[in-house]
């Protein structure tokens, strides 16, 4: 039901288009000069008006003018006994959604304003989704200013920047890093800078899905496909048709289900459990982990096959430690963050709680940071915020070698060699590590690249 306003001096014309509205539902109102068209506005904006070029005590055009004025916006529907092509253009540059000339019959009057109504749903329907996906890319803020941060950024937007539908197999972007370093975050910010951003970005967590559903959440079923399946299901693969599909801790996906998504990756086609018909489906894949994929190969948890087609684009998110200076560009981001969300004062950081911060490893990264800085917000009721309200505790501490002990090193043996100690140095530091290239670095003290050159000329397998 619209509220529409008649603005006509033909008393019977404004009466039968008022009685043929009202019989549709609408809300009809009517005036007869433009003054009383103007109060009408004031009292109540319409969702459209309906007026005549010629009135007693002056033009439609008028109304059209002070309502521009105004800044309201809503459609026009002009209609007038002196139709001319320069009338026409003219209602049209103020305005108007439409131009009728009299005599018109009044069903093409009720055609024409439903018409112009239902433009209108679909142009507010359609603002309000933009709006909503403004807002969410305003909030995909990736923080960071380091040169590693800005190389996974350059990568992530020329990533975003492949025209959908290049090739005749999906598109697949693999994102490697430790737990809470922000692979969901950069997941949608690809999304949302990509050609599909007005389309579906569906999300699975592969670690909350009972290995037994995996197949049908994913691919969807037929009826009768199974005990429980009593109507046809669509999959989350399917629902993410011409957008994207971000498969979280893709290492704890299922052996059957990875060997079906192998398939749909590369024909761009899937089955429902129990269906014989193939379904096409566009979809970008971007699927994360923080699980060594290669370990979980060899132990023959993850298909091979699979991970090779899953990394034609991967990025590596590194550990908050890496990031340097990033550290407190997050730690003011996310105080300003919490400060307004809670209604409180923006804190200064103590010279110990900027020491606490620096010295803490981290190693729930960025998701870590974020709920501790969270939490001393709502802890903190002054202007400073000390390092207690952290609740970090001390910096651990590196175990210090006896002293005067150093190194020792038997130079009987004959395999003590430069080659053979860096080699046992380097798989050392990458266990003590767990196979993280950025930690076995900073425990070296040597940058990634120059580890990755030091492993190959060893010979020692470097993970991926």
């Amino acid at each position: 039901m619209a509220d529409i306003l008649v603005i006509d001096d033909e008393e019977n014309l404004s009466y039968s288009i008022r009685l043929a509205l009202q019989r549709q539902n609408h809300r009809c109102r009517v005036a007869d000069t433009v003054r009383g068209g103007i109060d009408e506005c004031t009292r109540r904006t319409p969702d459209l008006i309906l007026i005549d070029m010629q009135l007693p005590d002056g033009q439609g055009m008028d109304l059209m003018v002070w309502l521009r004025e105004q800044g309201i916006e809503v459609p026009i529907v002009v209609i007038t006994a002196f139709g001319t092509v320069d009338n026409a253009v003219t209602a049209m540059k103020y305005g108007a959604a439409d131009y009728l000339q009299k005599p018109v019959s009044i069903e093409e009057v009720c055609l024409t304003i439903n018409r112009c109504l239902e433009h209108r749903q679909i142009r507010e329907r359609l603002n309000s989704y933009q709006e909503a996906q403004r807002r969410e890319s305003g909030h995909l803020q990736i923080i960071g200013e380091s040169q590693v941060m800005r190389d996974v950024l350059t990568l992530a937007r020329k990533i975003a920047e492949i025209p959908a539908g290049t090739g005749p197999a999906l598109t697949s972007v693999l994102l490697l890093g430790e737990t809470g370093t922000g692979k969901d975050l950069l997941a949608r910010y690809i999304h949302h800078r990509s050609a599909r951003a007005d389309r579906p970005f569906v999300h699975i967590n592969c670690t909350a899905i009972p290995h037994a559903l995996f197949e049908s959440e994913l691919f969807g079923h037929d009826k009768g496909s199974f005990t429980d399946a009593r109507t046809d299901k669509k999959g989350l693969f399917e629902t993410a048709h011409e957008g994207t599909l971000f498969l979280d801790e893709i290492g704890d996906m299922p052996l059957p289900a990875q060997a079906k998504l192998l398939t749909s990756i590369e024909s761009g086609r899937f089955r429902r459990l129990g269906s014989t018909t193939e379904r096409a489906c566009d979809v970008q894949i971007i699927a994360a982990t923080n699980n060594d994929l290669r370990a979980r190969i060899d132990r023959g948890e993850f298909r091979e096959d699979l991970f090779y087609r899953l990394k034609v684009f991967c990025v590596e998110l590194p550990p908050l430690r890496d990031r340097g200076d990033d550290l407190f560009l997050l730690t003011n981001y996310f105080l300003e963050q919490f400060s307004r969300k809670f209604h409180k004062d923006l804190p200064r950081l103590s010279e110990s709680a900027r020491e606490a911060i620096r010295a803490y490893p981290w190693p729930g990264n960025v998701r870590e940071l974020a709920n501790v800085l969270q939490r001393a917000v709502l802890l903190n009721d002054g202007p400073t915020l000390d390092s207690a309200c952290l609740g970090l505790g001390p910096a651990p501490e590196r175990p210090a070698a006896p002293a005067g002990s150093g190194l020792q090193f038997d130079f009987s043996r004959e395999d003590l060699t430069l080659a053979t100690v860096e080699k046992k140095l380097l798989e050392a530091a990458l266990a003590h590590a767990r196979g993280n290239i950025s930690e076995a670095a900073r425990l070296l003290g040597v940058s990634r690249g120059s580890l990755r050159n030091r492993l190959e000329k060893a010979g020692v397998h470097i993970p991926n």
